[in-house]
């Protein structure tokens, strides 16, 4: 929140003393003389830090010119130093009663107001502020910051928009209200306030960038090609206005020319890492697995203290099944990297996949304290600690879950699917199975829990109905299969049942229980 810089918001500051003469002046009559010497023996205390003893002194000017408001106004200074909020509000009440337009009183209050997080109070005296200085820019802010508070960006953005046409110069303001528009989702103002930071600062990479989104949203490529061609030909050509034109040829479906483009920037700028994440972004979207692998491993070698590079380059291990792979880039780094969500989470991902859990929950955990609010960490612990039979580890995250967040159909699915394996509280599985199917119904995880638990509970019949509708979703899931084939099996039709145990083999052919139920007779 924006503070307007009065006394009330730097503890040791003092009121000028020239700024009360004119206040005794207004009144037309000269200030009593006793009453000057004591204020001014206030003040000198006030300089001294001594603000009891300077609440003494401008006491006894009060006594003497009991109708000045700046001695008011100098009083509550000092309660509010001394940590006494209800007496300074008291003072700055007096002292505007004696002089509504008392710019220093309704500073001190509205600065007092906002650090007290008294938002509502303070609107008040910021729009009096306002209202004697209607181009004073300090108070537009303020009350924009206000609205900001209120969650009423619309109006913020209004707010910050008058105050540049009174600044021009200040292209901040204007960033600001951007933002804001970008905020309330009006993305076409949002794209022409860019638009026209980035021709009043062609340099500025930050205000093309947003611009390139906000066109690429709308669909406006052509505008957005226009723009950048105009200030090339002005300006001259750029690596950054280059790439940014690749990254808009991309998301128009104009791949080479847009990978051509990120190319050159990178030879033109070899230092600007963020060409780079660019081109790998094309690469992997398009399955260029070796080329990205190769800008994975120029990143690293080129900005081995960006963590990026090793997250972008253990992408594409991810992407080719080879989770040891990404342990051995990433752990020599994990230390230095330790605050990075992203190479913990891998790491833990990794670890996970390779079935090796201490070190899996080990960097799940870490990773949860550094974004304690990540689903995605809360449900692979979930998934772990079911794995490694600590269920009450994972009841305990299934149910923050699902108290957090009602629609969280994967935290219902996963809870349910749980408690069925451990064919413990069928009943409660089915309750949060069915929250789940409610929310997706045509999720083919979710239709094989819910058959799974109906067949447990001997209801062959639904249990068939879900298990075959999971299958013709999608019918690569082995356990789906084998769930299938045990509904058959238990209506006994052995025969139906082999083969769904065939199908659930081929796709799991190291399954020795497959094995098994195959080779029954």
């Amino acid at each position: 929140m924006v503070l307007i810089g009065c006394g009330s918001s730097k503890p040791q500051a003092t009121i000028d003393a020239s700024t009360i003469v004119p206040e005794v002046v207004k009144e037309e009559k000269a200030p009593n003389p006793e009453g000057l010497r004591h204020f001014m023996d206030g003040q000198l205390l006030m300089n001294q830090g001594d603000f009891a003893m300077a609440i003494i002194e401008f006491q006894q000017a009060l006594n003497l010119d009991p109708n000045v408001g700046a001695i008011h106004t100098a009083i509550a200074e000092c309660y509010w130093n001394l940590g006494k909020p209800e007496l300074s509000e008291k003072h700055l009440t007096m002292a505007l009663k004696a002089d509504p337009n008392d710019e220093q009183a309704l500073q001190m209050v509205a600065d007092q107001f906002i650090l007290q997080k008294k938002y509502d109070a303070a609107q008040g005296p910021f729009e009096s502020l306002h209202k004697l200085n209607p181009e004073d820019t300090r108070y537009i802010i303020a009350l924009a910051e206000l609205q900001k508070v209120k969650q009423n960006y619309a109006e913020a953005m209004n707010l910050y928009l008058k105050a540049f046409e009174l600044e021009p110069e200040r292209f901040e303001l204007l960033e600001t209200a951007g933002r804001f528009a970008i905020r309330v989702g009006d993305e076409k103002k949002a794209k022409n306030i860019f638009k026209d930071l980035t021709i009043s600062n062609p340099n500025e990479s930050h205000y093309l960038g947003l611009f390139i989104d906000l066109v690429s949203r709308l669909k406006l490529f052509d505008e957005g090609e226009t723009l950048i061609h105009e200030l090339n030909q002005k300006h001259g050509p750029a690596p950054e206005r280059n790439a940014q034109l690749g990254l808009l040829l991309y998301r128009k479906g104009d791949i080479k020319q847009a990978s051509d483009l990120l190319e050159s920037s990178i030879e033109q700028a070899p230092k600007n890492p963020n060409y780079y994440f660019s081109l790998f972004d094309i690469y992997m979207d398009n399955q260029k697995i070796i080329k990205a692998a190769e800008l994975g491993d120029k990143l690293i070698a080129n900005f081995p203290e960006d963590w990026r590079g090793y997250y972008s380059r253990s992408l594409v291990f991810m992407d080719q099944k080879n989770p040891q792979a990404v342990i051995d880039l990433l752990a020599p780094v994990a230390d230095p990297f330790q605050k990075v969500f992203s190479i913990q989470y891998l790491l833990g991902l990794s670890h996970n996949q390779l079935k090796q859990y201490p070190s899996a929950e080990k960097y799940y955990t870490h990773a949860l304290t550094l974004r304690p609010e990540s689903k995605n960490i809360m449900h692979s612990l979930a998934i772990l600690y079911d794995e490694i039979d600590q269920f009450d580890k994972s009841d305990k995250i299934y149910l923050k879950l699902i108290d957090a967040d009602s629609s969280d159909s994967q935290a219902f699915n996963n809870y349910a699917y749980s408690l069925v394996e451990r064919n413990v509280e069928l009943n409660r599985a089915l309750n949060f199975a069915k929250k789940a199917i409610a929310l997706e119904p045509e999720n083919a995880s979710y239709l094989d829990t819910i058959g799974w638990i109906y067949f447990k509970l001997d209801d062959l019949k639904k249990a068939k109905s879900y298990l075959e509708a999971s299958v013709k979703i999608a019918d690569d899931n082995a356990v789906v299969l084998e769930h299938l084939g045990d509904v058959f099996m238990k209506a006994n039709q052995p025969l139906d049942a082999k083969e769904f145990y065939k199908r659930a083999l081929e796709l799991d052919s190291n399954n020795e229980r497959l094995k098994d139920k195959v080779s029954l007779e």
